[in-house]
């Protein structure tokens, strides 16, 4: 249990999904809006660190402190004072260092077991590790775009030769066609088709989110903040 509460907030919620498919799975959509929430709150709990006690670039942990948890519980209608918050968190925090982790989210909100959770089969699918690789490619050229586009952001503020020449980049990296990024997510889609033909036991769970998050990706165009 300590280790499966220690990986990422991503796989905290795949290897979830996986174990209560059969129970939940009318609730994904809803458990990846969770995933959503925690992930804004998450930097909303760097952003608020000192400056001399936050690394220099964001980089998300594996769990909330108990005022960010308390702020997930109110964001889905568990509002309560910070006394009742308290004496809830008790029956969150099953490992006992006064954060909260999505398991241990879920775990609460679904009134699932721990016991449960570590006993079911997470289900095994060759393809699915080649699709999530596809995925996270997909996800890396969204983030060289990001990066681009907030290199170019800030080149291109004020006047002279280097903001023009910022600026009509920028305007092309916001109107260009996404030829690679477009490539990466047709192989993620193809080999998951696959996964989803492959006999034997495969995670629902994690098949459901590797689709969700390339229904996301392709959602995705690069838009200025000015």
């Amino acid at each position: 249990y300590q280790r499966r509460v220690r990986g990422t907030h991503k796989d905290q919620t795949v290897f979830f999904l996986n174990a209560f498919w059969p129970e939940l799975q009318s609730e994904a959509d809803n458990i990846f809006k969770n995933f959503q929430q925690v992930l804004d709150l998450d930097r909303q709990m760097w952003n608020a660190l000192p400056e001399g006690k936050r690394s220099e670039t964001y980089a998300p942990v594996t769990d909330l402190d108990e005022f960010y948890a308390h702020k997930l519980l109110e964001m889905n209608g568990m509002t309560m004072t910070v006394i009742e918050f308290r004496n809830e968190f008790k029956k969150i925090d099953l490992n006992f260092d006064k954060r909260m982790g999505m398991i241990e989210f879920l775990l609460y909100k679904y009134k699932q077991s721990v016991k449960v959770l570590l006993e079911r089969p997470q289900g095994t699918n060759e393809l699915l590790i080649k699709a999530q690789k596809a995925l996270d490619e997909a996800q890396a050229e969204i983030a060289r775009i990001e990066k681009e586009k907030g290199d170019l952001e800030k080149a291109s503020e004020g006047e002279g030769v280097k903001a023009r020449t910022a600026k009509a980049a920028l305007a092309a990296l916001l109107s260009a066609d996404q030829t690679e990024l477009n490539k990466k997510l047709m192989t993620a889609e193809a080999t998951v088709r696959k996964a989803r033909k492959e006999p034997g036991d495969s995670p629902q769970g994690q098949l459901w989110w590797i689709e969700r998050e390339i229904t996301e990706a392709k959602k995705y165009k690069p838009k200025s903040v000015k």
